[in-house]
C-alpha cells in the first residue's frame, strides 16, 4: 500500500540503480528525493588475480556473491570464461538485492537468506554449517569486513575471494546537497554502509556538520548505526532489510506516522 509522501524531502545516498530506483519511488509517493551517490565503482587493482579466479569458478562447489555491484562486475568475465557452469557448481547471495541482479543476469537458482540479508544471514544457512573441505569463491570489493572468508575458512572451507571492484569517493557536485541542509529543507538521510555516511561526511565538509548531524539517517544494520553514532549523528534509524521498499517503511514509520 502507498503512502503519501507529499511533506518528505529524501537525501538518496546510495549509488547507481538502487539509488536512481529509490528516489523514483519516493518521487511515485508524493514526495522529493536527490540523488546524491557518495561512492563510485571502478576495477580492482589487481585485474590479472580478477581474471585467475574467474579462470577457476568451474572448479568450486559454491560461488558466493556478496554484494548486486559484486554480480555486475563480474559476470561479464564470469560469460566469458565459463557460458556454463558445470553442475556440481552451486550459485549464493547475500541478500535479495543481490539474487535479484543474479537473476537479471540469467542466473535464476541462487540462493541467498529469506530474511537477514547479510554475511551473518547467509552462514546462518544450514547449507553452510558443515562445509569442511568445500571449494568456494566468495565474489566482493576490495576491502569490507571479509566475515565470510574468515567464518568459512573456520568451518574447513578452501575459501578463495574474488576482487572484482573498488570502492572510489566520487567526483561530485555537492551544492544542491549543501543548499537543502543549510535551508534546513532535508527531512531524512537514506545511507547503506558506513563508508556511505564517512564519505558523505567527506563530500560535504566540516562547514555543514553542526547541521548534517541533526538530520535523521537511515542505515541497513545496528553495526552501522553504532558507527554513525560515535561519528556524531545525532537520530539514526535502521531498516529491517537492506531493500528500497524497507527504506520506504521507514520513513512511513519515522516521519510520516511518528509514535
Amino acid at each position: 500500500m502507498k503512502s503519501d509522501l507529499s511533506s518528505i524531502y529524501v537525501l538518496v545516498t546510495r549509488p547507481g540503480t538502487a539509488g536512481a530506483e529509490l528516489c523514483a519511488q519516493i518521487e511515485a509517493q508524493g514526495g522529493r528525493a536527490l540523488h546524491f551517490p557518495v561512492i563510485e565503482f571502478a576495477p580492482p587493482h589487481d585485474t590479472e588475480s580478477f581474471q585467475q579466479v574467474i579462470n577457476q569458478l568451474g572448479e568450486q562447489d559454491w560461488i558466493i556473491f556478496n554484494s548486486p555491484q559484486a554480480v555486475r562486475s563480474a559476470v561479464p568475465a564470469m560469460r566469458k570464461a565459463w557460458p556454463e557452469f558445470p553442475e556440481n557448481v552451486q550459485i549464493a547471495a547475500v541478500g535479495s538485492g543481490t539474487a535479484k541482479s543474479l537473476y537479471e543476469a540469467g542466473y535464476i537458482s541462487a540462493l541467498h537468506p529469506e530474511h537477514e540479508w547479510s554475511s551473518e544471514g547467509l552462514l546462518a544457512m544450514t547449507q553452510f554449517q558443515h562445509v569442511s573441505g568445500k571449494k568456494i569463491v566468495i565474489i566482493r570489493g576490495e576491502g569490507g569486513r571479509q566475515v565470510l572468508e574468515k567464518v568459512l575458512g573456520e568451518r574447513g572451507a578452501k575459501v578463495l575471494p574474488c576482487i572484482a571492484y573498488r570502492r572510489m569517493l566520487p567526483t561530485i557536485n555537492a551544492e544542491a546537497c549543501l543548499k537543502l541542509i543549510h535551508q534546513k529543507e532535508l527531512d531524512v538521510i537514506a545511507a547503506g554502509s558506513f563508508e556511505s555516511v564517512t564519505n558523505l561526511m567527506l563530500l560535504l565538509g566540516n562547514e555543514s556538520w553542526p547541521l548534517l548531524k541533526e538530520i535523521p539517517l537511515i542505515v541497513m544494520s545496528e553495526r552501522v548505526k553504532m558507527l554513525a553514532a560515535e561519528s556524531g549523528f545525532q537520530t539514526i534509524w535502521v531498516t529491517e532489510t537492506a531493500s528500497n521498499d524497507a527504506v520506504l517503511d521507514v520513513i512511513v514509520a519515522k516521519i510520516c506516522s511518528p509514535g
